[in-house]
């Protein structure tokens, strides 16, 4: 029962999370996160995410789904959290304010306690 949870919340997760990076551009300067607030957050990520390639979009949203669930040991712990039923960036804004997309994927390599695969089907 809990598998079955896991692997929905995970796919949902995944479905949302890859619908996100649809979009691609290229802009020359390193951006950063700006963690001012939620929304800013949000918007410096959505931008973040932009100006990256496609497959560099994934990851980064991946790193960013790693972060989130650093020391979740269970889907019971996510069931039981509403903050971890929806991970985003403006929930770990504090952890990697001011960081490049790259500088994110590091933190999230060096750091995550859960590991995080895409699947293709």
């Amino acid at each position: 029962m809990i598998n079955m949870l896991r692997n929905t919340l995970f796919t949902l997760l995944l479905g949302t999370t890859l619908a996100a990076c649809a979009s691609s551009g290229s802009e020359k300067a390193t951006l950063t996160l700006d963690a001012s607030n939620a929304a800013t957050a949000e918007a410096s990520y959505k931008q973040m995410q932009r100006s990256l390639p496609q497959a560099k979009q994934v990851e980064l949203a991946m790193a960013v789904m790693a972060i989130n669930f650093i020391g979740v040991n269970s889907a019971y712990e996510v069931v039981n959290n509403p903050e971890l039923q929806q991970p985003g960036v403006a929930r770990i804004k504090d952890r990697i304010a001011g960081m490049s997309a790259e500088q994110i994927i590091a933190y999230a390599a060096s750091n995550s306690t859960t590991k995080v695969e895409v699947v293709s089907p």
